[in-house]
């Protein structure tokens, strides 16, 4: 049983990126993570994703997102809420990530985007983790 699973998803896939993976897979399937991997997917951090298996057993495989450059392969995440301390920020704290070139994972009452896109809409949520 792992507690945050969603910090589970995001630092497995760094290490598939530092180990030089192509792929993912054995990833428990839940709906959030789903739409944590859609987003990853717009902004071009991973190439595609694909549940797999049947109803009570899916899980989910991922594909890497590689670059020709060793160093820019592999993402930086920093993580901010956790299960034990949520961290809720309003819409005019939101900064940009890495001086635009990364993203911020928000949980917004409008689902889960960017933090670039919820600064736009002036939507506040819960900061999850930042990905660049």
């Amino acid at each position: 049983m792992v507690n945050a699973p969603i910090h589970d998803l995001l630092i497995r896939l760094k290490n598939a990126y530092m180990a030089r993976k192509k792929t993912v897979e054995w990833i428990q399937y839940s709906k959030f993570k789903v739409r944590v991997l859609e987003l990853l997917k717009k902004f071009k951090f991973i190439d595609a994703f694909e549940p797999v298996g049947e109803w009570a057993k899916r899980t989910l495989s991922v594909t890497l997102h590689v670059t020709g450059n060793l160093v820019e392969d592999i993402p930086v995440i920093r993580m901010y809420s956790k299960p034990s301390k949520r961290r809720y920020i309003g819409w005019q704290d939101i900064r940009p990530v890495a001086w635009g070139r990364g993203i911020g994972i928000l949980s917004t009452s409008q689902g889960l985007m960017a933090s670039h896109e919820a600064k736009k809409k002036k939507i506040g949520g819960e900061l999850i983790a930042e990905i660049y």
